[in-house]
């Protein structure tokens, strides 16, 4: 079973980089990975600079839609 992905836990998780584009959130896909302790690597992705220890770092981000697309398509294919 899956663990659930909430957007208002994510969106309040500090261990999560995130940055909203529009009116839609981005998140760091190794950090959702971390979280879910799951692989990620399918999961379409766009590079977001997020700036780390003063440091601007490009990051694989993905909305939360797409991070649970690839999730339940893998559910449905066990």
């Amino acid at each position: 079973m899956i663990k659930k992905l909430k957007e208002e836990i994510l969106l309040k998780d500090a261990s999560i980089k995130k940055v909203q584009f529009d009116k839609y959130w981005f998140y760091d896909l190794k950090d959702v990975s971390d979280y879910l302790n799951e692989d990620l690597s399918e999961v379409e992705f766009i590079h977001l600079p997020f700036i780390v220890d003063e440091v601007k770092v490009n990051t694989k981000c993905a909305t939360l839609e797409d991070i649970e697309r690839i999730r339940t398509a893998r559910e449905k294919a066990i």
